[in-house]
């Protein structure tokens, strides 16, 4: 048959044992009051707080930015840093060894490792404040390390962004120069082209003044075609006048009104002669007629004259316009050089001033104190005045609350024990 155990007997177990456990208990609530008392050193906190500003990039990307101009943004820019990269980079060992030598740190009791472990760093939640808290045993000894690790992690930080763009300033540098290079060979290259002979200038001259010249040929050809157009008119006119109009004209008159005729008449007739009635036919030019025709000849000389400028003009135009296609071909493969050479020229000068930009805003960054703009000490470490550690009372109730485990245990052991020996007695009684 198993044996049962009963609340009563549990109790009954306890009661028996309570000097056991009270015994236990008053040990361990002694040995840790003298070890936190007088055992264990006071450990002190000294805690600084810093706020940082992350350094954003200067120049944001943009859509229609080139892959070139991307590149050198990047290259220019700060580095990203996040506040746990700050965290970590806090107790950086380069760190921790300059506050031991400014402190002038026992080597043997302030290893790099154990004041590593002695600082932690904490970055505040929804904020951008990061807090270190440096402890020891001596309350100014933890002050003064909190004190001296945050600005010398302002100035590690500082110079390890200034090293960066250092390197970044000298590699813009000689692509600077690089780039200059360039542009001094595009410079000499469109200053040649320019001083050859009928350069694009000279030749858009050229062109412009055939245009003008053609222009004019035109204008005065249009005026003789219009005062030729006029001449025949005028002269097919007095041809059809002349046509009509007889060159000689018919006159008749009486012999008495002729003195020459009228002597010669009267010499063979003698002076009593009736010569009244005797008429006279003769034949004389027609004035009209030959006024006419003068016209007409002095019409034909300007028509023949207005052909033969024509004739020039349409020849001087043949000739300007073979010209003027001459210096357009001329003019188009100068223009397409030139396009190129300025275009080339172009490139170069906006790649260098590019660089140059990049280069003096590199060199101006490495010049300038950058931690200090971009994490500052907002609260220095104070003396600690109570310490943190060992939490005595603290310690103390554990104790107690163990010791007083350890004593129920030893009781039911002990209890045990007793009833285990007890039983064996009486099998070997009954035996």
């Amino acid at each position: 048959m198993e044996e049962e155990i009963s609340l009563r007997e549990l109790i009954e177990v306890l009661i028996r044992g309570r000097w056991l456990i009270a015994g236990i208990t008053l040990v361990a609530v002694l040995v840790s009051g003298i070890l936190s008392f007088f055992v264990i050193p006071p450990t002190y906190e000294a805690k600084t707080t810093l706020m940082v500003s992350p350094l954003t990039p200067k120049n944001q990307p943009q859509p229609q930015d080139s892959a070139y101009n991307t590149l050198l943004n990047f290259l220019s820019q700060f580095p990203q840093m996040t506040l746990e990269t700050y965290r970590v980079q806090a107790t950086n060992p380069h760190i921790l060894n300059q506050v031991i030598k400014e402190l002038n740190l026992d080597p043997e009791k302030y290893s790099l490792n154990s004041l590593k472990e002695s600082i932690n760093v904490e970055a505040i939640k929804d904020t951008n404040l990061i807090s270190i808290t440096v402890k020891d045993t001596d309350p100014d000894m933890a002050a003064k390390i909190a004190n001296t690790l945050a600005p010398k992690f302002v100035d590690f930080l500082s110079n390890a962004l200034k090293e960066q763009m250092g390197k970044t300033a000298v590699f813009l540098k000689n692509q600077m120069l690089e780039e200059q290079k360039n542009l001094d060979q595009a410079t000499e290259e469109l200053k040649n082209f320019m001083a050859q002979p009928q350069s694009v200038t000279e030749l858009q001259q050229d062109i412009e003044a055939k245009l003008q010249l053609l222009t004019e040929f035109k204008t005065e050809l249009l005026k003789l075609e219009v005062r030729e157009k006029a001449v025949r008119s005028s002269l097919e006119s007095i041809k059809d006048r002349l046509a009509s109009e007889p060159r000689y004209l018919e006159v008749k008159k009486s012999i008495i009104e002729d003195p020459a005729m009228m002597g010669i008449a009267t010499g063979k007739t003698g002076p009593s002669s009736d010569l009244t009635g005797l008429t006279l036919k003769s034949q004389e030019i027609n004035q009209t007629y030959d006024v006419l025709s003068q016209k007409a000849a002095e019409l034909e000389a300007e028509l023949a004259g207005i052909v033969s400028q024509k004739t020039a003009i349409l020849n001087s135009i043949k000739k300007t316009q073979a010209e003027l296609e001459s210096l357009q071909a001329d003019f188009a493969e100068k223009q397409t050089e030139y396009n190129r050479l300025q275009q080339q020229y172009n490139i170069a000068l906006e790649t260098y001033n590019t660089f140059l930009q990049k280069y003096q805003e590199a060199r101006i960054t490495t010049s300038s104190k950058i931690g200090d703009a971009n994490i500052m000490i907002v609260s220095p470490a104070l003396v600690p005045e109570n310490p943190v550690a060992p939490k005595k009372m603290l310690n103390i109730a554990l104790a107690a609350v163990l010791g007083v485990m350890i004593g129920i245990f030893t009781a039911f052991f002990a209890d045990y024990w007793k009833k285990s020996g007890m039983t064996e007695s009486s099998v070997q009684t009954l035996k």
